[in-house]
């Protein structure tokens, strides 16, 4: 029995058909990874699913008594509470079910002898209710969860709104794991994960006992979890009941099978349209040519394949740096008098490439934030030398509703004209109505794409990029990478894929708490 069931589902955004009466479904246990390209709608399939947006045509069931539960790679939840309400909310109505449950037991001490079996009997009752979802052991549970993600670190007393974008979704994640839903649906989960948490999490969910879905761009993560993988290209949704490699290698045979399929279907067609054209208005073939209009118009039409579009991505380079790019003097930093990190010395020269490493929140996007002049230091000094052209990719972003690509380019650069703006943004895969269309309709790989583009503008010799690689599909991690490897200046690199930096980086400073 299914738990939910997808058919004929089409969606569009302005002019962009994404799907093309796709059929989707999630059976019990099954551990599905849905996988495409930047863009191709994976994040909106998740929002038709949850019914957060509404489809054009087709019909999506849940068979009653299911729950799933989703967690949005741009989630947004009541942010004044503290880490362990938020998460003990899970336990609420069994919290509920033991204050009744002492509540009879307090009524023992006084009630009549008569009602005393009654009373007993409901306060046992629920207690061995409570003692079958494990209840007792939730503090245990919690513990567990807490400490597999790194959120133990941060304080349970601490208030969302304290912590970082990237701790917030740890918890976020957390507490969706604690409520076991039937379903999981999880978009992009290990974008704030450090290595060791991914592991950890690949862990818990190889051992799941019911079904989820996940969209992720990490490549070690999908061989880890996915058992079943739903494949979105050319508007269609196929399905593959194998893992994530012996997927990507029957992938590469139905591609090319789907390819000469598109060839022969296209030839047919201009066949057929010119049979159609000589014979409609002769009255001995009139016939024969409605018949094979009449055919024609039934044909379902393949999607002309859709291949990756690259990102032609270059960061232009100023000019020579001098032999100490980046000197760090006994330098502390942190948010007001809050210390993060202390007493950090370090040495940047010339046309050297760092990566920094740490789990979340030890502070590697602080120290960014502090030689960017984002943030005032705590003590100590540091000092760039005079010659640094610094050119930045923060990790998180916020974006007005209706700003479109190019206007976000136009913010920067504003006597650029749009023919000129959008010939940079196609240099990253973003063409047509893409560029028109509001940044929060956007996928997240999307949006990376376009503040690339706003870096491919600005001459430089110090590139700074703090997570670029989060939301971006695997093609586009590849050619960021050359893009970087490329680059004659200093690179300064906050990332958690290890397989990302490797090869690409002459240090490595890894802060541990």
């Amino acid at each position: 029995m299914s738990l939910l069931e997808v058919e004929g589902l089409r969606f569009k955004y302005a002019d962009q058909e994404l799907y093309n009466q796709v059929s989707f479904r999630i059976l019990p246990r099954e551990h599905i990874v849905l996988v495409g390209d930047n863009g191709a709608g994976k994040s909106t399939f998740m929002n038709l699913i949850c019914h957060n947006l509404i489809p054009d045509a087709g019909t999506i069931r849940w068979f009653p008594q299911i729950r799933y539960g989703y967690l949005d790679q741009h989630l947004k939840v009541q942010t004044d509470v503290s880490i362990y309400d938020y998460l003990t909310e899970v336990f609420s109505d069994l919290f509920a079910l033991e204050r009744k449950m002492n509540d009879l037991y307090q009524q023992l001490s006084t009630c009549p002898e008569s009602e005393t079996d009654r009373i007993l009997s409901q306060a046992q009752s629920i207690s061995e209710a409570l003692e079958k979802k494990n209840f007792y052991r939730f503090q245990s549970t919690i513990g567990n969860m807490i400490h597999g993600l790194g959120i133990d670190q941060y304080g349970l007393d601490t208030h969302l709104k304290f912590l970082s974008g990237g701790q917030r979704a740890k918890v976020y994640l957390a507490k969706l794991l604690l409520e076991e839903p039937d379903v999981l649906l999880m978009d992009e989960p290990t974008n704030f994960l450090d290595i060791q948490h991914i592991e950890w999490l690949a862990k818990y969910l190889k051992g799941f006992p019911k079904a989820f879905v996940v969209i992720s761009h990490d490549e070690n993560f999908l061989k880890a979890v996915g058992e079943v993988v739903y494949d979105l290209s050319n508007k269609e949704l196929t399905r593959y009941k194998m893992n994530y490699e012996m997927f990507l290698k029957e992938k590469s045979l139905r591609q090319e099978q789907y390819e000469q399929a598109y060839e022969r279907q296209q030839k047919w067609v201009k066949k057929t349209e010119t049979f159609i054209q000589k014979n409609i208005v002769r009255a001995t073939t009139t016939k024969q040519a409605q018949s094979r209009r009449k055919l024609l118009e039934k044909t379902k039409l393949l999607e002309k394949p859709a291949h990756h579009v690259p990102m032609h991505l270059h960061f232009p380079f100023s000019k020579e740096l001098g032999t100490h790019v980046l000197t760090l003097d006994h330098l502390s930093v942190g948010y007001g008098t809050k210390v993060v990190l202390e007493d950090l010395n370090f040495s940047l020269d010339h046309n050297q490439k760092v990566v920094i490493l740490g789990h979340n929140g030890i502070g590697k996007t602080t120290i960014v934030k502090t030689i960017t002049d984002q943030l005032p230091l705590i003590s100590g000094n540091y000092r760039w030398s005079p010659s640094a052209d610094i050119n930045c990719f923060m990790q998180e972003e916020t974006y007005d509703t209706y700003t479109t690509p190019i206007a976000y380019l136009r913010r920067y650069y504003p006597l650029k004209t749009d023919g000129e703006l959008r010939s940079v943004l196609s240099t990253v895969g973003l063409k047509n109505e893409a560029v028109m269309k509001p940044l929060s309709q956007l996928s997240g790989g999307q949006q990376t794409k376009v503040r690339l583009a706003l870096m491919s503008m600005k001459k430089s010799n110090v590139l700074i990029l703090d997570e670029p690689t989060n939301h971006l599909d695997i093609f586009s991690k590849e050619e960021l990478w050359e893009s970087i490897r490329e680059f004659p200046g200093c690179v300064i690199l906050v990332t958690h894929e290890k397989d990302f930096y490797e090869d690409l980086v002459d240090i490595v400073l890894e802060f541990k708490s």
